[in-house]
């Protein structure tokens, strides 16, 4: 197993220290990409300064000269590296390292068994979920759907559980829409490269041994997570609600799009119960992010 079509991109914004953290974590892996790409979207000059030592021939640093988001970064990082001829690609951010030191490994062994079972996989990733595409929920999976397979097919990987790309997608013409900026980006370039006809995979046995690890032992166990009521979260949802509205619309999930709509005003009727500061924060979140999207008005909100 050679490492030689194997490269890597991390994605950054002005978090110096948390990159040389990641940047270690990725150098340091028993697999190592053979080539390392550093996609900055900073306004300063200090991670550039920061990464002078390291560059060379296996280490690129490109900076983008404006926040181009995570969705414009992965744009630009798997065009880059396909065009330099790698195979496979991982999609890293700043602050999600690979959660420990033999991820790639795990991950390269299991395109070995994909090849010789003869798969078509677009891409592999750590963790993933199945979409339903009348309601637009994404479900992850369940302790008992992976212990049926040694590796389960899904719908969507979200950011930052080892997300590795195949260069054909690629070359097929499947790249992230930059316009989302952030939230549901990797959804969106998903479900392109499902309809492109490449399939997405989860290694299902690694999967479920860090759940047993983290003693999540339950058959029909499922990751929940609400940010609902976090003022911290309010951004977030409105980047959400907006970039979802786009996705489902264009992949004419029509009910799931009435439904997030419906959603939208919900969450700003309900929001009040958490304070009238809040209320109002996430009303104008939720309103601004479907008149945005009526209105064709994407990338970076800076009046949030």
């Amino acid at each position: 197993m050679k490492n030689s079509g194997f490269a890597a991109f991390i994605i950054t914004y002005e978090r110096t220290e948390i990159l040389l953290k990641t940047i270690s974590a990725i150098k340091n892996q028993t697999f190592p990409p053979a080539y390392l790409l550093i996609i900055d979207n900073s306004l300063s000059n200090y991670t550039e300064k920061a990464l002078q030592e390291y560059i060379s021939d296996s280490f690129e640093y490109y900076r983008v000269g404006y926040n181009s988001g995570p969705a414009g970064g992965a744009n630009i990082g798997l065009e880059k590296l396909t065009n330099l001829g790698y195979d496979w690609i991982y999609w890293g951010d700043d602050n999600n390292p690979p959660r420990d030191l033999n991820v790639f490994q795990e991950m390269f062994e299991a395109l070995q068994d994909f090849e010789a079972a003869k798969e078509n996989p677009g891409i592999l990733g750590g963790k993933g979920g199945d979409l339903n595409k009348l309601t637009g929920r994404l479900r992850s999976l369940s302790n008992k759907k992976l212990l049926e397979k040694k590796f389960a097919e899904v719908d969507v990987i979200p950011g930052g559980h080892t997300m590795i790309v195949n260069s054909r997608v690629i070359a097929a013409g499947c790249l992230p829409d930059e316009k989302l900026f952030f939230g549901f980006e990797e959804m969106d370039f998903c479900l392109k490269v499902k309809k492109a006809g490449f399939n997405l995979f989860v290694d299902s046995q690694t999967w479920l041994k860090i759940r047993r690890r983290d003693s999540h032992f339950e058959e029909n166990y499922r990751w929940k997570d609400s940010g609902f009521g976090k003022k911290e979260a309010i951004k977030r949802d409105y980047y959400s609600s907006r970039n979802l509205l786009d996705i489902f619309y264009k992949n004419k999930m029509f009910p799931a799009f009435a439904i997030l709509l419906l959603k939208c005003l919900g969450k700003s009727l309900l929001s009040f119960r958490f304070g009238w500061n809040y209320g109002k924060a996430m009303a104008k979140a939720q309103f601004s992010a479907v008149i945005h999207f009526f209105s064709g008005k994407f990338g970076k909100q800076v009046e949030l």
